[in-house]
């Protein structure tokens, strides 16, 4: 319910807000300077201001730097490096290091060390929220190669409101409200 506020609400205000400040305007510099300027310049004002929200809103508008629950997300991320559980170290290894190893087109290489073949595609996980805590959520990750568990990893995600319009020409256009960080974009950001 907020959003209408947010979205319809006070795009209407500051309008009429602005609209009657520019009134206001012309009609000083009317009396002051003794000349003959049209109201209609008083529109002038707030059409920029709707300009300018409604490039403010195709940009994306994010409440996430105002609360608090964001900055406890991104405190318990640099905790939960360290909150990682390892049963084989060499599969950790492997996909710790992935982005140095070449494979094949199947996205397969020979490890000298298993003295086995593995592939990427045979890596997965799964997740399971232990709590959630308003817009937070702490997660353990189990992670395996071909059903073998070799890691427990704890994460957290932040789910954050907004408006976002998203889509292409093709696609259609269209608006989204919420999105969710994971840590692992918390390391993205840093990157670049």
């Amino acid at each position: 319910m907020w959003f209408l506020f947010f979205f319809i609400a006070i795009p209407f205000i500051l309008f009429i807000g602005f609209l009657v400040f520019g009134i206001f305007a012309i009609f000083l510099i009317n009396r002051i300077f003794h000349k003959k300027y049209s109201q209609s310049f008083s529109l002038i004002l707030p059409c920029f201001s709707l300009i300018f929200y409604f490039i403010l809103i195709t940009g994306g508008i994010s409440f996430k730097s105002i609360d608090p629950q964001y900055y406890e997300f991104k405190r318990l991320c640099k905790k939960a490096e360290d909150e990682v559980t390892i049963y084989n170290e060499d599969y950790w290894e492997i996909i710790e290091k992935h982005s140095d190893i070449e494979t094949n087109d199947r996205g397969c290489f020979y490890s000298q060390k298993l003295k086995q073949e593995i592939c990427f595609g045979n890596f997965n996980y799964k997740s399971c929220t232990e709590y959630k805590r308003g817009s937070l959520s702490k997660l353990s990750i189990k992670r395996y190669y071909n059903n073998i568990h070799y890691a427990t990893q704890i994460g957290y995600n932040y789910k954050y409101s907004g408006l976002y319009l998203k889509g292409d020409e093709s696609a259609g256009w269209h608006w989204k409200t919420s999105n969710i960080l994971i840590c692992e974009d918390l390391k993205n950001e840093k990157g670049h």
